[in-house]
């Protein structure tokens, strides 16, 4: 398969990092939220294919990456009314998403950088026309920040490595993000997975 590394510049996660408070799954670390903020640059398969599977993938894995570019995308200028926001998640991790914005505004701080993203499907579910995916990521926001919105710095701690754990739902015929925990820095290693 190949992969295509595209880096957007967009914004941050700390403020949905003030409210996820873990993921879906209870088995997953506790997750603490990041006070960097992320821009993306992302690892995809833009390979066309006819395998079922594969679309399925790309098709979780785009809605996911679509969900992350919106959060970025609405934290750039601390607005929860983002349109993109609705478009790609749903449920809880909607509200969470939302949330981290209005938390951003309320603050008076925005986000700018480079977040850079490298999704991974860890299932589907039900195996045959799967409506359920469960992804891991390991986010590497070294390269964003959080800033007031006058344009002065923000005394933010550095961004890192953090494992994000995202679940997925076909909502509405559409892939959706139903849930989404980020974990902190140094919850993986540049490889994408969780360290010890």
């Amino acid at each position: 398969m190949n992969r295509t590394t595209r880096t957007i510049t967009v914004t941050t996660l700390l403020a949905v990092a003030a409210t996820l408070a873990a993921c879906t799954d209870p088995e997953e670390p506790p997750i603490t939220l990041p006070s960097a903020s992320p821009s993306i640059a992302t690892t995809s398969t833009p390979t066309p294919s006819n395998d079922p599977d594969t679309n399925v993938q790309r098709q979780a894995i785009d809605a996911y990456l679509g969900a992350q570019r919106a959060y970025l995308k609405a934290t750039e200028t601390a607005d929860p009314d983002y349109p993109g926001l609705a478009a790609h998640a749903a449920g809880k991790a909607y509200e969470r998403l939302r949330d981290g914005v209005k938390s951003l505004r309320d603050k008076g701080l925005r986000s700018r950088g480079e977040t850079k993203f490298s999704p991974s499907i860890v299932s589907l579910e039900p195996p045959k026309t799967p409506t359920k995916a469960r992804i891991r990521d390991c986010m590497d926001t070294r390269g964003s920040q959080v800033y007031k919105a006058s344009g002065e710095p923000y005394n933010d701690t550095p961004g890192g490595f953090r494992l994000v754990i995202a679940d997925l739902e076909i909502v509405d015929n559409t892939w959706k993000v139903t849930g989404i925990g980020i974990h902190g820095v140094g919850s993986c290693s540049a490889q994408g997975s969780s360290s010890s």
